[in-house]
Protein backbone atom coordinates (compact mmCIF):
# COMPACT_ATOMS: atom_id res chain seq x y z
CA UNK A 1 0.00 0.00 0.00
CA UNK A 2 1.20 3.48 -0.90
CA UNK A 3 0.57 6.62 1.15
CA UNK A 4 1.27 10.32 0.69
CA UNK A 5 2.85 12.41 3.45
CA UNK A 6 2.19 16.13 2.81
CA UNK A 7 4.30 19.03 4.06
CA UNK A 8 2.98 21.99 6.08
CA UNK A 9 3.64 25.64 6.63
CA UNK A 10 2.67 27.81 9.60
CA UNK A 11 0.69 30.93 8.68
CA UNK A 12 0.86 32.07 12.29
CA UNK A 13 3.11 31.00 15.15
CA UNK A 14 2.93 32.74 18.51
CA UNK A 15 5.34 31.54 21.21
CA UNK A 16 3.68 32.09 24.56
CA UNK A 17 6.34 30.77 26.92
CA UNK A 18 8.27 27.80 28.26
CA UNK A 19 6.37 24.81 29.65
CA UNK A 20 7.38 22.72 32.68
CA UNK A 21 8.02 19.74 30.36
CA UNK A 22 10.69 21.70 28.47
CA UNK A 23 8.57 22.38 25.40
CA UNK A 24 7.15 25.79 24.51
CA UNK A 25 3.50 26.79 24.73
CA UNK A 26 2.47 28.00 21.30
CA UNK A 27 -0.54 29.03 19.26
CA UNK A 28 -0.23 28.30 15.56
CA UNK A 29 -2.19 28.02 12.36
CA UNK A 30 -1.10 25.05 10.25
CA UNK A 31 -1.69 24.78 6.51
CA UNK A 32 -1.21 21.49 4.68
CA UNK A 33 0.40 21.91 1.25
CA UNK A 34 0.97 19.99 -1.99
CA UNK A 35 4.54 18.86 -1.42
CA UNK A 36 4.74 15.18 -0.55
CA UNK A 37 6.91 12.33 0.63
CA UNK A 38 5.72 8.89 -0.52
CA UNK A 39 5.51 5.91 1.82
CA UNK A 40 5.15 2.27 0.80
CA UNK A 41 4.20 -0.43 3.31
CA UNK A 42 4.39 -4.10 2.41
CA UNK A 43 4.41 -7.34 4.36
CA UNK A 44 7.71 -9.15 4.80
CA UNK A 45 8.81 -12.67 5.69
CA UNK A 46 12.08 -11.20 7.00
CA UNK A 47 12.55 -8.85 9.99
CA UNK A 48 11.10 -5.37 9.45
CA UNK A 49 13.19 -2.92 7.43
CA UNK A 50 12.75 0.84 7.00
CA UNK A 51 14.54 2.34 4.02
CA UNK A 52 14.54 5.88 2.63
CA UNK A 53 15.75 7.59 -0.52
CA UNK A 54 17.76 9.98 1.70
CA UNK A 55 20.51 8.12 3.60
CA UNK A 56 20.74 10.94 6.15
CA UNK A 57 17.30 10.05 7.56
CA UNK A 58 17.63 7.91 10.73
CA UNK A 59 15.60 4.70 10.64
CA UNK A 60 16.77 2.82 13.75
CA UNK A 61 14.68 1.87 16.75
CA UNK A 62 15.23 5.25 18.46
CA UNK A 63 14.42 7.26 15.35
CA UNK A 64 10.99 8.85 14.86
CA UNK A 65 10.11 6.22 12.28
CA UNK A 66 11.36 3.44 14.55
CA UNK A 67 9.30 4.74 17.47
CA UNK A 68 6.23 4.97 15.23
CA UNK A 69 6.56 1.31 14.29
CA UNK A 70 7.23 0.28 17.89
CA UNK A 71 4.25 2.19 19.32
CA UNK A 72 1.94 0.82 16.66
CA UNK A 73 2.98 -2.76 17.38
CA UNK A 74 2.69 -2.24 21.13
CA UNK A 75 -0.76 -0.67 20.87
CA UNK A 76 -2.18 -3.08 18.30
CA UNK A 77 -0.60 -6.27 19.60
CA UNK A 78 0.40 -7.06 16.00
CA UNK A 79 3.94 -8.37 15.65
CA UNK A 80 4.01 -8.72 11.87
CA UNK A 81 7.10 -7.73 9.91
CA UNK A 82 7.02 -5.08 7.22
CA UNK A 83 9.05 -3.67 4.40
CA UNK A 84 8.76 0.12 4.60
CA UNK A 85 10.16 2.53 2.05
CA UNK A 86 10.03 6.35 2.18
CA UNK A 87 10.68 8.41 -0.94
CA UNK A 88 11.83 11.76 0.47
CA UNK A 89 10.75 14.83 -1.50
CA UNK A 90 10.15 17.27 1.35
CA UNK A 91 13.43 19.00 2.31
CA UNK A 92 14.85 17.80 5.63
CA UNK A 93 15.29 20.19 8.57
CA UNK A 94 13.36 22.82 6.64
CA UNK A 95 10.46 23.81 8.92
CA UNK A 96 8.01 21.97 6.65
CA UNK A 97 7.19 19.09 8.99
CA UNK A 98 8.42 16.31 6.73
CA UNK A 99 9.55 14.02 9.54
CA UNK A 100 6.32 14.50 11.49
CA UNK A 101 4.25 13.92 8.37
CA UNK A 102 6.15 10.72 7.60
CA UNK A 103 5.46 9.48 11.14
CA UNK A 104 1.75 10.30 10.89
CA UNK A 105 1.42 8.71 7.45
CA UNK A 106 3.35 5.61 8.54
CA UNK A 107 1.13 5.28 11.61
CA UNK A 108 -2.03 5.59 9.50
CA UNK A 109 -0.53 3.33 6.86
CA UNK A 110 0.29 0.54 9.27
CA UNK A 111 -3.21 0.80 10.70
CA UNK A 112 -4.80 0.65 7.23
CA UNK A 113 -2.55 -2.24 6.24
CA UNK A 114 -3.61 -4.14 9.36
CA UNK A 115 -7.35 -3.65 8.87
CA UNK A 116 -7.81 -0.50 10.98
CA UNK A 117 -7.22 -2.29 14.26
CA UNK A 118 -6.76 0.99 16.17
CA UNK A 119 -9.44 3.63 16.53
CA UNK A 120 -8.79 7.29 15.68
CA UNK A 121 -8.64 8.29 19.35
CA UNK A 122 -5.81 5.83 20.02
CA UNK A 123 -3.96 6.91 16.89
CA UNK A 124 -4.13 10.51 18.10
CA UNK A 125 -2.76 9.49 21.50
CA UNK A 126 0.19 7.80 19.79
CA UNK A 127 0.69 10.84 17.56
CA UNK A 128 1.04 13.10 20.62
CA UNK A 129 3.68 10.75 22.01
CA UNK A 130 5.65 10.96 18.77
CA UNK A 131 5.89 14.73 18.37
CA UNK A 132 4.21 18.12 18.51
CA UNK A 133 3.36 18.36 14.78
CA UNK A 134 2.32 14.74 14.25
CA UNK A 135 -1.32 15.19 15.44
CA UNK A 136 -1.91 17.89 12.81
CA UNK A 137 -0.92 15.54 10.00
CA UNK A 138 -3.06 12.78 11.48
CA UNK A 139 -6.07 15.12 11.39
CA UNK A 140 -6.04 15.22 7.57
CA UNK A 141 -7.37 18.81 7.39
CA UNK A 142 -6.17 21.63 5.17
CA UNK A 143 -6.02 24.04 8.11
CA UNK A 144 -5.82 23.50 11.86
CA UNK A 145 -5.27 25.63 14.93
CA UNK A 146 -2.57 24.14 17.12
CA UNK A 147 -2.33 24.96 20.83
CA UNK A 148 -0.30 23.83 23.85
CA UNK A 149 2.82 22.27 22.22
CA UNK A 150 1.02 22.59 18.89
CA UNK A 151 -0.32 19.06 19.44
CA UNK A 152 -3.81 20.08 20.58
CA UNK A 153 -5.36 20.57 17.17
CA UNK A 154 -8.69 21.91 16.01
CA UNK A 155 -9.86 21.82 12.41
CA UNK A 156 -10.63 25.06 10.61
CA UNK A 157 -13.20 24.39 7.88
CA UNK A 158 -12.45 26.30 4.71
CA UNK A 159 -12.45 25.69 0.96
CA UNK A 160 -9.77 28.35 0.47
CA UNK A 161 -6.84 27.36 -1.76
CA UNK A 162 -3.72 29.51 -1.44
CA UNK A 163 -0.78 29.57 -3.84
CA UNK A 164 2.68 29.67 -2.25
CA UNK A 165 6.23 29.78 -3.46
CA UNK A 166 8.61 28.05 -1.06
CA UNK A 167 12.32 28.83 -1.05
CA UNK A 168 14.52 26.37 0.81
CA UNK A 169 18.20 27.26 1.39
CA UNK A 170 21.13 24.81 1.25
CA UNK A 171 21.35 24.40 5.02
CA UNK A 172 19.27 22.98 7.85
CA UNK A 173 18.12 24.53 11.11
CA UNK A 174 17.76 22.78 14.47
CA UNK A 175 14.27 23.36 15.86
CA UNK A 176 15.58 22.80 19.39
CA UNK A 177 18.28 25.46 19.06
CA UNK A 178 15.85 28.00 17.60
CA UNK A 179 13.32 27.56 20.41
CA UNK A 180 16.17 27.74 22.90
CA UNK A 181 16.98 31.24 21.68
CA UNK A 182 13.43 32.58 21.88
CA UNK A 183 12.30 35.00 24.56
CA UNK A 184 8.79 34.38 25.92
CA UNK A 185 6.11 36.41 24.19
CA UNK A 186 2.77 37.45 25.69
CA UNK A 187 -0.55 36.70 24.10
CA UNK A 188 -2.74 39.67 23.30
CA UNK A 189 -6.46 39.28 23.53
CA UNK A 190 -7.20 40.87 20.16
CA UNK A 191 -4.08 40.02 18.18
CA UNK A 192 -3.35 39.28 14.54
CA UNK A 193 -4.64 35.71 14.90
CA UNK A 194 -8.16 37.02 15.57
CA UNK A 195 -8.02 39.21 12.45
CA UNK A 196 -6.63 36.32 10.41
CA UNK A 197 -9.44 34.03 11.45
CA UNK A 198 -12.03 36.71 10.66
CA UNK A 199 -10.56 37.22 7.19
CA UNK A 200 -10.09 33.50 6.75
CA UNK A 201 -13.42 32.16 7.87
CA UNK A 202 -15.88 34.93 7.03
CA UNK A 203 -14.39 36.51 3.90
CA UNK A 204 -11.83 33.98 2.62
CA UNK A 205 -9.68 37.07 2.12
CA UNK A 206 -6.18 35.99 1.05
CA UNK A 207 -4.82 39.54 1.28
CA UNK A 208 -6.11 39.80 4.85
CA UNK A 209 -4.32 36.57 5.74
CA UNK A 210 -1.12 37.76 4.05
CA UNK A 211 -1.16 40.99 6.06
CA UNK A 212 -1.49 39.10 9.36
CA UNK A 213 1.26 36.50 8.97
CA UNK A 214 3.29 36.05 12.14
CA UNK A 215 6.15 33.86 13.34
CA UNK A 216 7.86 34.59 16.65
CA UNK A 217 10.79 32.36 15.62
CA UNK A 218 11.57 34.40 12.52
CA UNK A 219 13.71 37.06 14.20
CA UNK A 220 15.92 34.41 15.81
CA UNK A 221 16.50 32.58 12.52
CA UNK A 222 17.12 35.73 10.45
CA UNK A 223 19.66 36.88 13.03
CA UNK A 224 21.57 33.60 12.59
CA UNK A 225 21.12 33.38 8.80
CA UNK A 226 20.92 36.91 7.32
CA UNK A 227 21.12 35.45 3.79
CA UNK A 228 17.39 34.75 4.18
CA UNK A 229 16.72 38.49 4.02
CA UNK A 230 17.51 38.20 0.31
CA UNK A 231 14.72 35.65 -0.07
CA UNK A 232 12.17 37.91 1.62
CA UNK A 233 13.19 40.82 -0.60
CA UNK A 234 13.06 38.73 -3.79
CA UNK A 235 9.61 37.32 -3.05
CA UNK A 236 8.31 40.81 -2.30
CA UNK A 237 9.80 42.22 -5.53
CA UNK A 238 8.15 39.42 -7.52
CA UNK A 239 4.68 40.23 -6.24
CA UNK A 240 4.26 38.26 -3.03
CA UNK A 241 1.32 39.44 -0.93
CA UNK A 242 3.12 38.41 2.25
CA UNK A 243 6.24 36.44 3.24
CA UNK A 244 7.06 34.39 6.32
CA UNK A 245 9.47 31.84 7.71
CA UNK A 246 7.74 28.46 8.09
CA UNK A 247 8.01 26.98 11.57
CA UNK A 248 11.61 27.05 12.79
CA UNK A 249 12.83 27.48 9.21
CA UNK A 250 14.88 27.92 7.25
CA UNK A 251 12.26 27.65 4.46
CA UNK A 252 10.61 30.96 3.55
CA UNK A 253 7.27 31.14 1.75
CA UNK A 254 5.36 33.83 -0.07
CA UNK A 255 1.63 34.07 -0.76
CA UNK A 256 0.93 34.71 -4.45
CA UNK A 257 -1.88 35.34 -6.85
CA UNK A 258 -2.44 32.11 -8.77
CA UNK A 259 -1.82 33.78 -12.14
CA UNK A 260 1.47 35.39 -11.08
CA UNK A 261 2.94 32.43 -9.20
CA UNK A 262 4.37 30.37 -12.13
CA UNK A 263 6.32 33.32 -13.56
CA UNK A 264 7.54 34.28 -10.08
CA UNK A 265 8.80 30.73 -9.57
CA UNK A 266 10.84 30.93 -12.77
CA UNK A 267 12.48 34.15 -11.58
CA UNK A 268 13.15 32.80 -8.08
CA UNK A 269 14.95 29.80 -9.55
CA UNK A 270 17.27 32.17 -11.43
CA UNK A 271 18.16 33.98 -8.21
CA UNK A 272 18.45 30.93 -5.93
CA UNK A 273 19.73 28.14 -8.11
CA UNK A 274 19.65 24.35 -7.64
CA UNK A 275 23.35 24.34 -8.52
CA UNK A 276 24.01 26.27 -5.31
CA UNK A 277 21.80 23.91 -3.31
CA UNK A 278 18.63 26.01 -3.18
CA UNK A 279 15.17 24.55 -3.69
CA UNK A 280 12.10 26.44 -4.93
CA UNK A 281 8.57 25.04 -5.16
CA UNK A 282 5.15 26.23 -6.24
CA UNK A 283 2.57 24.61 -3.95
CA UNK A 284 -1.07 25.07 -3.00
CA UNK A 285 -3.30 24.31 -0.04
CA UNK A 286 -3.99 20.59 0.15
Amino acid sequence: MDFSAPAKINLYLNVIGKRPDGYHEIETLFERITLFDRITVDSSSSPTTIETSDPSIPTGEESLLGKTLSLFKKSSGIENDYKIYIDKRIPVGAGLGGGSSDAASLLKGLNEFSGRVLKEERLMEIARMLGADVPFFLEEASFCIGKERGDKVERVDSELKIAHILVNPPFRVSTKSVYGSVEPFGLTKEGPLDRMFTAFLEKEDILGIAQNLRNDLQTVVLRKFPVLDRVFFALRELGSLGELLSGSGPTVFGIFDNNKAPKALEEIKKLFTPEEGWGAYLVHTY
